[in-house]
This record gives C-alpha cells, sequence and structure tokens, in this order.
C-alpha cells in the first residue's frame, strides 16, 4: 500500500496444499520469510489437518497461531433459533430443495484470524487501525484457482497471493513437495462441508471410514436437531438424501459443479 508502513506479514493458514506449500517454501527460501501464520480451527478438521499442522509447528521457523471462535460442530448442534451456520442442503416443507446461507466461514475463520492479526499489531477491541500501516496477509491460492481471488474486506490488510506471482498451480505445489521430501497435505475442509464434491464424498468413504462415518452420524443429526428458523429438514448432499444412502457418482460421469471453486472466500481448502 502507497505511502504505508508494513507493520506485519502473516499467512492464512488452511493447512491444505496451497497454504502449507507457501509456508513451507517460506522456510526454505523461495519466498520471503513472514512474521507468522495463522490457523482458524474450527473445531471440525479432519484428524489429516490437525497431524499436519503439528507437523508444520516443527518445520517452519516463524510461529503458527492457532485461533478459535468455537467449536462448529457443537454449535450446529445446538436447540434453538439460531441460523445453521453452514451452507446445508435443505429439503422445503413443499419439496422443493435450496441450500442455506454461508456464515461458517466468516464466523469462524475470517473474523478469528483478524482478531488475531489486531492482537500481534497491537490494536485493541474497537480501537481504528493507524491509517498509515497496514498488514500483508498471504493468501493460498495457485493459478488453477485464480476466480478465488478476492480483496481484503479490511483497508488496513492488503492480501497478497505468492503462488500466483510465482505462477505456480497446485499440481506444482504437490510437486514441490514431493521434490523436497515433505508428505502431502491433505485438502482442508471441515469433514461435514457441503461444498464437497461426489468425488470427494467418494474419497472420504474409501480412504478414511472413521470420517465417513462421522460425517453420517453429523448428517443424521441435523434432522433431529430443533431449530425453529429452519422449517425444512437439512441434509450434506444436494440430493438430499440421508449421507448414507446417497449413490455418489464420480465426476466423469457427473456434470456437477464443483462448489470447492466458489468455497469459503479463499481461507477454506487451501
Amino acid at each position: 500500500m502507497e505511502n504505508k508502513e508494513k507493520i506485519l506479514t502473516v499467512i492464512s493458514l488452511g493447512v491444505g496444499v496451497q497454504s502449507s506449500a507457501m509456508a513451507l517454501m517460506a522456510a526454505k527460501g523461495k519466498l520471503p520469510m513472514p512474521d507468522c501464520a495463522v490457523f482458524a480451527d474450527t473445531g471440525a478438521e479432519p484428524d489429516s489437518i490437525y497431524s499436519y499442522l503439528e507437523f508444520l509447528k516443527s518445520e517452519l521457523p516463524f510461529p503458527i497461531y492457532v485461533v478459535q471462535k468455537g467449536n462448529l460442530t457443537e454449535d450446529t448442534m445446538k436447540e434453538g433459533e439460531r441460523f445453521a451456520p453452514a451452507p446445508f442442503f435443505i429439503k422445503n416443507l413443499d419439496g422443493t430443495k435450496g441450500m442455506l446461507r454461508r456464515q461458517c466461514t466468516n464466523e469462524y475463520k475470517i473474523q478469528p484470524v483478524r482478531r488475531k492479526i489486531r492482537e500481534l499489531c497491537g490494536i485493541g477491541f474497537g480501537e481504528r487501525f493507524p491509517k498509515d500501516k497496514y498488514v500483508e496477509q498471504w493468501i493460498g491460492i495457485s493459478t488453477d484457482e485464480i476466480q478465488r481471488m478476492k480483496p481484503s474486506r479490511d483497508k488496513y490488510i492488503e492480501n497478497r497471493h505468492p503462488l500466483i506471482e510465482l505462477n505456480i498451480s497446485r499440481n506444482q505445489c504437490l510437486q514441490w513437495f514431493k521434490d523436497n521430501n515433505y508428505p502431502l497435505p491433505e485438502k482442508s475442509a471441515c469433514f461435514f462441508c457441503p461444498y464437497k464434491s461426489d468425488d470427494h464424498w467418494i474419497e472420504t468413504r474409501d480412504k478414511t471410514p472413521k470420517e465417513f462415518e462421522q460425517a453420517i452420524a453429523f448428517d443424521k443429526g441435523l434432522r433431529s436437531t430443533s431449530n425453529t428458523r429452519i422449517k425444512g429438514e437439512m441434509f450434506l448432499h444436494r440430493s438430499c438424501i440421508p449421507l448414507d444412502q446417497v449413490e455418489f457418482k464420480p465426476k466423469l460421469i457427473d456434470n456437477q459443479m464443483d462448489l470447492f471453486d466458489n468455497e469459503c472466500e479463499g481461507m477454506c481448502g487451501l
């Protein structure tokens, strides 16, 4: 930002392929050294993400701050009038289908990271950020996901996309991990994320059956939770069929849009 002093460089760490690649590239000198990384824990991450987070903590020369607004799994199941925070599919009383408004990314990812950034800059609650200073926030978006690039909502934060600047794709990130003898991270997303494609559900079912059973239980729980603001039934799958009854179709024979391309404001799945 012109005529402003940069006081912090921070990686928005999703612990997926792209954001992990950025962090490790900085550690290896391929990117400038940031001051820190911030990981927003929704409380609903797969075990693989928590394991890779511990690996990154052991490898990176800069700190990783873990922040949490609450437990998204537990919060979703609370009885009451609050809207469900995630964009679950809904089957209305008249049989029509829809999708609930997404609130989880902002509440459980963006806001906690923003609060930590302000804390690290010494800006208290309700205080204005100095107009002559700014924060550089790295977002893990690669060239094949360039449509996900968005400016920061905050005037004092400048989003930067180092992988775009280096013209690096997701596949090139994966190759870089292999070339540098790093284990490959998994795609970061809550275990019950409604944006999962059928391919992703198939992978979850076949590779991590425990996580798939957890998602099935969560899906059933959606329809047994009393929420007076929602009149229809909620589901994890777009078909509005219970997850354990869905016949998943691989993308090769299924023209459904992969909603991960338009998910989570560039914060999840990185």
